[in-house]
């Protein structure tokens, strides 16, 4: 089970623009507890609840990555976050460190123990199954915990929160949307192979590489296809056409190639025909990989590859942003000049 506690309540960030929330939720069984800290920042000046986006992050709530200290970045957080520009947008922003709920130990042979798999191990077990989740599961769990306080907060739209990961927290944020249907939509950067990429065209980071250096990131038994990957019966599309008929956004880089931009682009035009199944607009024009920096946004399924390398940048976060307010409030896309 999980619970919450409210632990601080700062309603002068921003010179008043926002509210931060700090939050320690708490999982519990007969066996022990783990908790895991939450921020949430809400617009102070909304009369109603606001959109959430919610980032999959490992640690930096806990190394005060959400400070507001560097004068040179007025309105962004030490780690990126244009809180500003989303608050005056009036969409709220949290994040949860979800390292908390297990850290990855990097075993060579893709055991998975520690933190909160402990609570579930049965006597004499040391690590997972191998058809047992891996710590892309975990992390995405430990989301799931996030939106458990996120839906009983007053200043939450509890359909509108919206999971966000960058490259492994990428492949954690789809992952808790496939898995839990609380979420609105999912918001994807840079995620890559075991998240949007399409693992047969063997590009970049492919699954037999993920299983020799990362095998904790899925479960073992993945180890069946890494040689053999023609004969996997699913690929990433499968995965993605999952958020149907919820939103989804998809963001890569041109020089990201070991997330194989290209390959994101192939599993998210296949995901396609799920959308089109409940009648939502999906607006892809052909088959070809959209130009650089030429957004989708009016569509159920947005899409940009923007120039540059591997990574969350400020004109992804925009991206997102004009995303939600084109399906969750109903605003025509505005650009920054717009908002001040």
């Amino acid at each position: 089970m999980n619970g919450y506690e409210i632990i601080s309540v700062d309603t002068t960030v921003l010179d008043g623009l926002c509210t931060r929330k700090d939050v320690l939720i708490t999982f519990k069984n007969e066996i022990g507890e783990i908790t895991m800290p939450l921020a949430l920042f809400a617009p102070n000046k909304s009369a109603k609840a606001v959109p959430v986006i919610l980032l999959a992050n490992g640690s930096d709530i806990k190394r005060k990555g959400l400070d507001l200290n560097d004068s040179q970045r007025f309105g962004q957080t030490r780690n990126g976050v244009p809180l500003h520009q989303l608050m005056m947008r009036g969409i709220g922003f949290a994040t949860i460190d979800y390292q908390a709920f297990a850290t990855d130990m990097g075993n060579k042979e893709g055991k998975v123990s520690g933190g909160i798999t402990n609570l579930f191990f049965k006597a004499n077990q040391e690590f997972t199954k191998e058809n047992e989740w891996g710590m892309i599961a975990i992390w995405a769990y430990a989301l799931r915990a996030g939106m458990d306080y996120l839906v009983t907060d007053p200043d939450v739209n509890p359909k509108q929160v919206a999971p966000l990961g960058c490259s492994i927290s990428g492949k954690v944020a789809l992952w808790a949307a496939a898995t839990d249907h609380r979420f609105g939509m999912a918001l994807l950067s840079t995620a890559g192979h075991g998240g949007d990429a399409i693992w047969k065209r063997q590009f970049g980071e492919t699954l037999e590489n993920m299983c020799t250096y990362l095998p904790t990131w899925v479960c073992r038994n993945a180890k069946k296809y890494a040689k053999n990957i023609k004969e996997m019966p699913v690929d990433q599309h499968c995965l993605l056409a999952t958020i149907a008929p919820r939103p989804l956004y998809v963001a890569t880089a041109q020089h990201d190639l070991w997330a194989d931009n290209k390959g994101q682009w192939i599993g998210t035009y296949y995901a396609a025909p799920a959308y089109k199944l409940y009648g939502k607009d999906v607006a892809f024009k052909s088959q070809e990989q959209p130009p650089i920096n030429q957004p989708i946004i009016e569509s159920a399924i947005g899409y940009h590859v923007r120039s540059g390398v591997h990574g969350l940048e400020l004109y992804d976060w925009e991206k997102y942003m004009q995303f939600i307010e084109f399906h969750f409030m109903k605003i025509p896309v505005r650009s920054i000049h717009d908002i001040y």
